[in-house]
């Protein structure tokens, strides 16, 4: 077993644990004579289960494609045109702030509509992809987040496709001269990104996220 699949196993146990607890509490409390101040006593515990929980789910979510912004990107381009409730995009960016995370989507140029008010209203990705010119532009490069170039890399790609992306800019977003063999270790882990060897229509030294899924 990789040391990948040791570090997901532990995310995954600490996140059925905090879920386990959290059943066994409800499971104990009282259906007859339950009180006011015994249920916010209970809620207040469940609170803390639930917020592990959501650690533990994107602990998951970081080491498999970086940041909050990029899942919530992933998922809603694999759900074009779909209403998507505000519980899913909390669950797939595993972070209370994620509004604010849909928010910057926007500013970038994705057509992300909210489907009413009030804190359940639905949100609809309107289209696919960005314009090529806005995909390719250098806005793009410098709303770029991540701590490790993988996930910066990542990001980018995942604003650009179906577009290629160019060797100069994926050497800027990366910030490091090995950005290739970030490149590389993406595709290692299941991400479908092509060179010019795998698609005759690309460039030498350009890269293109073929799927959104990895």
């Amino acid at each position: 077993m990789s040391s990948t699949s040791r570090g997901h196993r532990a995310q995954l146990d600490d996140l059925e644990k905090s879920l386990e607890q959290a059943l066994e509490l409800v499971r104990a409390t009282p259906r007859d004579g339950l009180t006011a101040v015994d249920w916010l006593e209970t809620a207040a515990k469940l609170g803390g289960f639930f917020s592990e929980a959501r650690d533990a789910s994107a602990d998951v979510r970081q080491s498999l494609l970086g940041g909050a912004r990029s899942a919530l990107l992933l998922y809603l381009r694999g759900h074009v045109a779909e209403t998507v409730p505000p519980h899913a995009l909390e669950g797939v960016s595993g972070i209370r702030e994620w509004a604010r995370r849909i928010r910057e989507l926007r500013a970038i140029g994705w057509d992300i509509d909210c489907l009413g008010s009030g804190s359940s209203a639905p949100y609809r990705l309107d289209d696919a992809q960005l314009a090529k010119e806005v995909a390719q532009s250098q806005q793009v490069i410098d709303s770029i987040k991540g701590s490790k170039p993988k996930e910066k890399i990542i990001e980018y790609l995942l604003h650009l496709c179906p577009w290629p992306a160019a060797p100069k800019q994926l050497e800027q977003v990366a910030g490091v001269p090995t950005w290739r063999q970030e490149i590389r270790d993406l595709v290692d882990e299941g991400w479908l990104i092509l060179s010019h060897e795998d698609d005759p229509m690309l460039a030498p030294g350009f890269y293109r996220l073929a799927k959104l899924e990895d």
